[in-house]
């Protein structure tokens, strides 16, 4: 019989309730893409909505081509979780 816990089943709804206002508070990388191009510019990175963009821009640029990619920022973050001795997201 598969019945699901009452205190998971709460944590559950909660998180799924905060899941859809989190995506709509203006964080990350598609709020900072201000023309919807799909990069992000050293200004658009800058503009305040992704202040650790900004500060690692150069980082995680890693074609020095100016913009940022989601993959450039997908690589970016995974080599700082093999850093850190954790697995790379998918």
């Amino acid at each position: 019989m598969n019945t699901m816990k009452p205190g998971l089943a709460l944590f559950a709804a909660a998180f799924l309730a905060c899941a859809p206002s989190y995506a709509a508070s203006g964080k990350g990388f598609a709020s900072a893409d201000a023309n919807r191009d799909r990069v992000l510019t050293r200004a658009e990175a800058c503009s305040g909505k992704a202040r650790l963009l900004c500060r690692d821009f150069d980082a995680i640029d890693a074609n020095r081509n100016g913009v940022l990619t989601r993959a450039e920022l997908k690589a970016y973050r995974n080599a700082k979780r093999i850093a850190k001795g954790m697995p790379p997201k998918r």
